[in-house]
């Protein structure tokens, strides 16, 4: 028969390998800072609660203008991108952090209300690497960010 000890020495070797394991695959910790960019505080919020449990840290921007400058100053991993916004457009807004050698290297996803395929083939073109619906499911953006965030 097993006593208490034993449990605690089987639990102990359990951990270590875990650890061992996720010290060796750096990804299992990682971490993306995430730019989100919406003017609508209610999308920004949603999109912020689905993947705060996966210990992203994030920087917010209202439009395309200050996504820009949000780039330029915090370096994001990724940009989760929206389309329809006042002054500079996620379009617009993504073509120029692209030919910016400062952000050329950040990723940029859009996240659009607009589900035509010229809309996604339209975001494409101006360089983003996914275009994503609304309302965004969770497992596709967390794979997205694990894809083109944490994998370069």
């Amino acid at each position: 028969m097993t006593d208490a000890a034993d449990y605690s020495v089987i639990a102990s070797v359990h951990l270590a390998r875990h650890l061992s394991y996720a010290l060796m695959n750096q990804e299992y910790f990682a971490m993306a800072r995430v730019l989100i960019v919406d003017d609508s505080p209610t999308d920004k919020l949603a999109i912020y609660s689905m993947l705060k449990k996966y210990g992203h840290n994030f920087v917010f921007a209202e439009d395309g203008q200050s996504a820009i400058t949000a780039a330029r100053e915090k370096q994001p991993d990724i940009i989760l991108m929206d389309v329809v916004m006042p002054e500079l457009n996620g379009y617009q807004a993504t073509r120029k952090l692209l030919n910016d050698k400062e952000t050329a290297h950040i990723p940029v996803i859009m996240i659009s209300s607009k589900t035509q395929e010229s809309d996604r083939f339209w975001g494409l073109r101006q360089g983003a690497r996914a275009y994503v619906c609304k309302p965004a499911v969770e497992s596709e953006l967390e794979a997205i960010i694990n894809e083109f965030a944490l994998k370069h």
